[in-house]
């Protein structure tokens, strides 16, 4: 098993091999295999590479199996609570995204196991999942990542009406709306957006900002609560940097990090 571990992190390009070695306690399962490139970006935002610089961030860790599947997860099995938590916290202390890890298929910050759905609602008084609203055609935002599994609602607040050339901020707010409750670890910037004018053209794109990611930032919703995940700013300006001409505008904007995908409700803005 270790002698596998250590292949593995080898086929990573430079992964400590040592350090794989060392990190199962206890193993009864052997990891899956891939030879896809360590750059591939999976359906859970993650790459072949961040899996298993996962791997080997582990020490001591009591586990019982280990796999990556083919969504984009570190798939662990562990001996007990205890473990779980001293995986997440050693990947987190690594500086690496938790979100790469699942346990017994289950993604850290929630989402279906592989090959099944979403069980629907046992009463009439359950709310089910609320699902993304679906992707604009012409969007420079995210597409890729795994649906919230709890029920939820996502969307914007703050002002309507702006000025030309004027900052202005809005909260990205997300909603439980189910039973059980919502558990996110991400970066602080993990919240993209952009503005679209009447016509439908992008006018101005937010892009990614690597330093700021790099930012643990835990988020607990409660049943029935409201949390805000981040906030997002806007000049009223184009890409070019010019103040936009007046007229209605929408902000739309999406969250992803720790492999899920949250799209809000459009936003509209008037720019006087």
């Amino acid at each position: 098993m270790k002698n596998l571990l250590l292949t593995l992190a080898l086929l990573a390009g430079g992964a400590s091999a040592q350090t794989a070695a060392q990190s199962v306690t206890t193993t009864t399962s052997t990891p899956q295999t891939s030879t896809a490139p360590s750059s591939e970006v999976y359906p859970s935002g993650y790459t072949f590479r961040q899996m298993l610089d996962a791997l080997g961030a582990l020490k001591g860790v009591n586990l019982r199996g280990v796999g990556f599947d083919d969504r984009g997860y570190l798939n662990l099995t562990v001996a007990d609570d205890a473990a779980r938590e001293q995986a997440i916290a050693q990947v987190a202390a690594a500086g690496l995204p938790t979100g790469v890890l699942a346990f017994g298929g289950v993604p850290v910050s929630g989402g279906t196991q592989p090959g099944t759905a979403t069980e629907a609602p046992a009463s009439g008084n359950q709310t089910p999942a609320a699902q993304n609203p679906a992707a604009p055609q012409n969007s420079s935002l995210p597409t890729n990542g795994a649906p919230l599994a709890q029920a939820h609602r996502a969307e914007l607040s703050g002002p309507q009406v702006v000025r030309a050339g004027e900052a202005n901020t809005w909260s990205f707010n997300l909603t439980n709306t189910g039973s059980t409750g919502i558990h996110l670890e991400h970066g602080a910037c993990d919240v993209r957006f952009e503005v679209v004018n009447a016509a439908g053209e992008v006018v101005r794109t937010d892009p990614t900002n690597t330093i700021c990611t790099l930012q643990l930032v835990v988020t607990d919703v409660a049943p029935g609560q409201t949390q805000e995940v981040q906030k997002i700013r806007w000049e009223g300006k184009d890409a070019a940097g010019q103040p936009v001409p007046a007229g209605e505008y929408t902000i739309r904007a999406v969250f992803r990090g720790a492999g899920i995908l949250i799209r809000a409700a459009d936003f509209r803005v008037t720019v006087e």
